[in-house]
């Protein structure tokens, strides 16, 4: 994800299951690239207040769809 600001791509990705250290380096995208990233929709469900302040305060762009399968 460090090639983000050379490419024209953009990413959906979701935060399910991931460990505290890959959210936060996705988070640090997020602030970077917050045009090329969307966060699954899923991560309005979750009960981890830390997720959810960090969230709060990107207000980052997210998905219609969710990403992973149900």
């Amino acid at each position: 994800m460090d090639l983000l600001g050379y490419s024209d791509t953009s990413l959906e990705i979701c935060l399910k299951d991931k460990p505290r250290r890959e959210v936060h380096d996705i988070l640090r995208q997020v602030y970077l690239h917050p045009t090329k990233l969307r966060i699954c929709p899923c991560v309005r469900q979750t009960a981890d207040l830390w997720l959810w302040t960090s969230l709060e305060f990107l207000h980052p762009s997210y998905s219609n769809e969710l990403t992973h399968p149900k």
